[in-house]
C-alpha cells in the first residue's frame, strides 16, 4: 500500500495541472456530454452549420486536470473560433485512477477495442453523430499522460485519427505497469525500433503511415527530454514498414532538416523535420524547447503546467493537423498533388505593447510571403518577406504566403498599437550570479544559484530568504520615479506560503553585492514595500506594483536590491517557494519602472 500511495504521489507529478482558473471560451458554446457513463466536453464554434463538414480536434489532458483547466491551458478553443473546427475534450475520472491520469501505462488501456481507446473512439463516433464532422480531418493530442494516451489513439485507431500531437509524452508501450512506468518517464522506455514493430502490429488491417508532431522541453524532469526523441523513434519505424511494408529506413529518425527558431522575448528551440524519402512528403516534426520544463509550450498561464515563452503548441499542431488529412498527402492514403494552401503565422501577433516590436513572419512550408503596413490588401505585387519587419507606430498588418505549388492562403491581418502610456518606461532584469537566498542561521547556508524563500519545517518560521539584484544605473539622474513593480517567476513550490514581503536597499545588503549568509537580517532602506502573491503553477509570474517608499530607494548610481520574505505555516513540513533568477532567460525576475 505505501508503494502504491509513493507511485500514486508521481503520477501527480507526471500530469500536473491544479490551478482551478475558469476559462472563458469564445463566441461558440462549451459544453458537457456523456458518453457511456463517462463526461466530455465538446467546443462548437459560432457560425457553425450541420451539413458542413469542419474537423474535429480530441485534447486529452493530463494527471489531475479536466477538460476546463486544458482548454484554459491550450487556448485551442479560441484557434477553433478562429479556424473554424471542433474540440472534444475526454475527461478522465477520479474513480478509473485516483488522480485522474489516463492509463497509458497499463496494458488494458493499450489496444483496440478495449480499456480507454474503446471510450475515447466512441466518444468521437457519437460526436460524429451528432454533428457533421469531416472524417478525414480528425485529429488527436495531449500533454503528459494525455501525450502517451495520444500516442496509443494514433496506434489502434489510425483509421479515425489523421495525425497526432505530443507534447511531453512517451512512446507505445513505453510502459505496460505503474512499477516501470516511473522508469520510463526518468531514462526512456524500451527499444524504439522494438516499439515501432509493436506498434506496427498493434494497428493490424488498419496500417497506415500516420504524422505526428512532437514538442518535448530539454528541462523536462517529470517525463525525461529522451522520451520525445523515442517518440520520433517508435513512429518512424512504425511509419516506415506501414508506408511500403519494408523495413527500409524511407522513414526514419534522422532528421531530413533542423531548422532554429525562437520566441520574440521567449524561448529558442530547434525544430526537426523527418520526409519519407519515396515521396518527399514531411511525415513528423519535433520541436525541442531550450530550457522549457514539463509544460505546455506556448500556452497560457490561466491554465496549469504551460510555458508561454514557448514556441505556441497549439498554433503549430493545428498547422500540422491542416496539412495532414487521413486521406490526403502526407498521411499515407492519398496521391502527391499538393492541393494545400500554406500558413503563416506572425511572432509577435498584434497587440498593445508600450515599445517597437519586431515581428517575424514564418510559413510552414517552402513559400513566399507578401505584406503591406499600410492597411491595403497586399498582392504578389507587394513587398515580400525577407526578414523581420520593425513597427515603432500604429500600425496595420496584412500578408498572405504562395508556396510553390501556387497554393495562396487567405490574407491575414494583424493591428498593432504602440502606447509609451504616460511615461518613458524600462524593465531591468536581475542579475543571475548576484541572485540567491541567504539562510537565517549559518548552517541553513546560502547559494547564489538558488532563489528560495520560506521554512525548512519542524515548526521554523522564515528560514530562507531570496535576494534579487538590479543594475538600475541607467536610469537618467534626473529621472522622477512613478512607478514601479517587481515580477517573479515561480520555479516550484513545496509545503503552503501565503505571500511573499517584499524589503528594498539601495545598493546592496550585507558587505557585497554577491549574496551571503549575513543578508538574511541586513538592514533594508524601506521595508514591506510590497505583499508578492504566489504564482499559481510552475513557470507563471506574478507581479505586484511597490509602495511609494519604495520608488526614493531605487538606486540610479548602481545597484538595487530586493529581500523576499515567505510568510508560511507552523508546522512540522517544509514550506518552499523556488522561483527563477536571472540566469534564467525568458523567466527572470523583472523590475519595471515608468518616470
Amino acid at each position: 500500500m505505501n508503494a502504491m500511495k509513493k507511485w500514486l504521489s508521481c503520477l501527480v507529478v507526471l500530469g500536473l495541472m491544479v490551478t482551478l482558473i475558469p476559462y472563458a471560451s469564445a463566441a461558440g458554446s462549451f459544453t458537457a456530454k456523456t458518453y457511456n457513463g463517462r463526461t466530455y466536453k465538446l467546443y462548437v464554434p459560432d457560425g457553425y452549420v450541420a451539413g458542413t463538414p469542419i474537423p474535429l480536434v480530441v485534447m486529452l489532458h493530463g494527471c489531475t486536470q479536466d477538460p476546463d483547466q486544458f482548454s484554459a491551458g491550450t487556448q485551442m478553443n479560441a484557434l477553433a473560433e478562429t479556424e473554424k473546427f471542433l474540440v472534444m475534450y475526454p475527461e478522465q475520472t477520479s474513480s478509473a485512477n485516483s488522480n485522474k491520469c489516463w492509463n497509458w501505462f497499463e496494458s488494458a488501456h493499450q489496444s483496440r477495442g478495449s480499456g480507454e481507446p474503446a471510450l475515447i473512439a466512441g466518444m468521437v463516433d457519437q460526436v460524429k453523430s451528432q454533428y457533421s464532422v469531416d472524417a478525414n480531418k480528425v485529429y488527436v493530442g495531449g500533454l503528459s499522460a494525455g501525450a502517451g494516451m495520444s500516442v496509443i489513439m494514433g496506434v489502434t485507431y489510425p483509421d479515425v485519427f489523421a495525425a497526432v500531437a505530443v507534447g511531453a509524452g512517451l512512446e507505445y508501450k513505453a510502459a505496460t505497469s505503474m512499477t516501470n512506468a516511473f522508469t520510463a518517464m526518468n531514462s526512456g522506455g524500451p527499444d524504439p525500433i522494438n516499439q515501432g514493430n509493436l506498434a506496427y502490429t498493434a494497428m493490424g488491417a488498419y496500417k497506415r503511415v500516420v504524422p505526428v508532431v512532437v514538442f518535448h522541453g530539454t528541462s523536462d524532469y517529470t517525463v525525461y527530454p529522451v522520451n520525445g526523441d523515442q517518440v520520433i523513434a517508435q513512429w518512424a519505424q512504425t511509419n516506415d514498414r506501414a508506408s511500403d511494408g519494408a523495413d527500409d529506413n524511407n522513414i526514419d529518425a534522422t532528421a531530413d532538416a533542423t531548422i532554429n527558431g525562437s520566441v520574440s522575448g521567449g524561448r529558442t528551440y530547434k525544430e526537426y523535420v523527418y520526409k519519407d524519402s519515396a515521396s518527399g512528403l514531411v511525415i513528423m516534426k519535433k520541436y525541442i524547447v531550450d530550457g522549457m520544463g514539463h509544460a505546455w509550450s506556448g500556452g497560457s498561464t490561466a491554465g496549469s503546467y504551460t510555458d508561454p515563452q514557448g514556441p505556441n503548441a497549439t498554433q503549430l499542431s493545428w498547422q500540422f493537423f491542416q496539412e495532414h488529412p487521413l486521406n490526403g498527402t502526407g498521411g499515407g492514403g492519398g496521391g502527391d498533388t499538393d492541393t494545400t494552401a500554406p500558413v503563416t503565422t506572425a511572432s509577435p501577433a498584434g497587440g498593445t505593447y508600450t515599445s517597437a516590436v519586431s515581428v517575424s513572419l514564418t510559413a510552414n512550408e517552402n513559400a513566399t510571403t507578401y505584406y503591406t503596413t499600410n492597411g491595403t490588401t497586399p498582392t504578389t505585387g507587394s513587398t515580400s518577406y525577407t526578414g523581420p519587419i520593425s513597427i515603432s507606430t500604429n500600425t496595420t498588418l496584412k500578408y498572405f504566403s504562395v508556396d510553390t505549388a501556387g497554393n495562396a492562403e487567405a490574407v491575414k491581418t494583424q493591428t498593432y498599437t504602440i502606447s509609451a502610456g504616460s511615461g518613458t518606461g524600462t524593465t531591468f532584469k536581475s542579475i543571475g550570479t548576484e541572485d540567491g537566498f541567504a539562510g537565517q542561521l549559518l548552517a541553513d547556508g546560502s547559494s547564489s544559484t538558488v532563489q528560495k524563500a520560506g521554512d525548512k519545517g519542524m515548526y521554523n518560521l522564515d528560514t530562507y530568504r531570496t535576494i534579487l539584484s538590479f543594475d538600475t544605473s541607467a536610469l537618467p539622474d534626473t529621472a522622477t520615479i512613478t512607478s514601479a513593480k517587481l515580477r517573479i517567476y515561480r520555479k516550484s513550490l513545496s509545503g503552503s506560503v501565503s505571500n511573499l514581503q517584499v524589503d528594498v536597499k539601495t545598493g546592496y545588503f550585507g558587505t557585497s553585492r554577491s549574496v551571503e549568509q549575513g543578508d538574511f537580517n541586513s538592514t533594508a532602506t524601506s521595508a514591506k514595500v510590497a505583499t508578492l502573491t504566489v504564482p499559481s503553477a510552475n513557470n507563471a509570474y506574478t507581479e505586484v506594483s511597490l509602495s511609494t517608499a519604495a520608488l526614493s530607494a531605487i538606486n540610479k548610481t548602481g545597484v538595487t536590491q530586493f529581500r523576499l520574505n515567505a510568510v508560511t505555516t507552523t508546522d512540522a513540513v517544509s514550506d518552499v517557494l523556488e522561483i527563477y533568477g536571472g540566469e534564467n532567460a525568458g523567466y527572470e525576475p523583472q523590475l519595471i519602472l515608468t518616470y
